[in-house]
C-alpha cells in the first residue's frame, strides 16, 4: 500500500512541478529533459554539450537548451531574430552514403501570429572524435515567441518547443 501512495504523490507532484517551471518561462512550456534521460548508444556521445540534454530515441535525436531558450540577436526587418545550426542524429545514419540528407525541419509559433518555417536542406556532419554522423541544417526563426519545431527524417518526427525570447529576457 505504501508503494502505490508513493507512486500516486510522483505522478501527482511532477506534472506540476513541471508546469510550474515552464509557467515561468512566459506560459511557453517548453520541452523538457527526459527522465530517465535519454542517452545515445555508443559510438556516439553520451553526454549532451553544456547546459543542454539530449532528446528524441534512436530513431532521431538533437541537443536542447534545459532551460527552453533561444536568445534572439536578429532583426525581424532582416527575416529572423534567431538562426542556428540545428543538428541531429540516427542510429546508424551514413554521411558516406547521404553528404546531403533528406532532413526536412518545419516550425510554427504557437503563441501568436508568424510566417511558418520550412527547410528542406542540410549536410552530414562527421565528429572525427567519433564514429557518429549527424545531420546539420541552418534555421532561421522570424519572430520571438513560443516555437514548435519538427524534425523530419525517413518516417521519423521529431517535435519539441522552444521560447526565442529577447536576450534582455534571458
Amino acid at each position: 500500500m505504501r508503494i502505490v501512495l508513493v507512486v500516486v504523490f510522483i505522478f501527482l507532484t511532477f506534472p506540476s512541478l513541471a508546469f510550474s517551471q515552464q509557467h515561468n518561462q512566459s506560459a511557453c512550456l517548453t520541452t523538457l529533459a527526459p527522465n530517465p534521460p535519454f542517452v545515445p548508444a555508443a559510438p556516439y556521445f553520451s553526454a549532451a554539450p553544456d547546459s543542454q540534454f539530449w532528446y528524441g530515441s534512436d530513431t532521431l535525436w538533437t541537443a536542447l537548451p534545459i532551460d527552453g531558450k533561444w536568445p534572439a540577436f536578429g532583426k525581424e526587418e532582416d527575416g529572423w531574430v534567431y538562426r542556428t545550426k540545428l543538428v541531429f542524429w540516427q542510429r546508424g545514419f551514413d554521411w558516406r552514403k547521404e553528404t546531403e540528407p533528406k532532413l526536412i525541419i518545419t516550425g510554427k509559433r504557437v503563441d501568436g501570429d508568424a510566417p511558418t518555417i520550412a527547410v528542406a536542406q542540410a549536410n552530414a556532419v562527421f565528429l572525427p572524435s567519433r564514429e557518429g554522423a549527424g545531420m546539420m541544417t541552418l534555421v532561421d526563426i522570424p519572430k520571438t515567441g513560443c516555437w514548435e519545431i519538427t524534425a523530419h527524417y525517413k518516417g521519423h518526427d521529431l517535435s519539441f518547443v522552444v521560447s526565442v525570447e529577447p536576450k534582455d529576457q534571458r
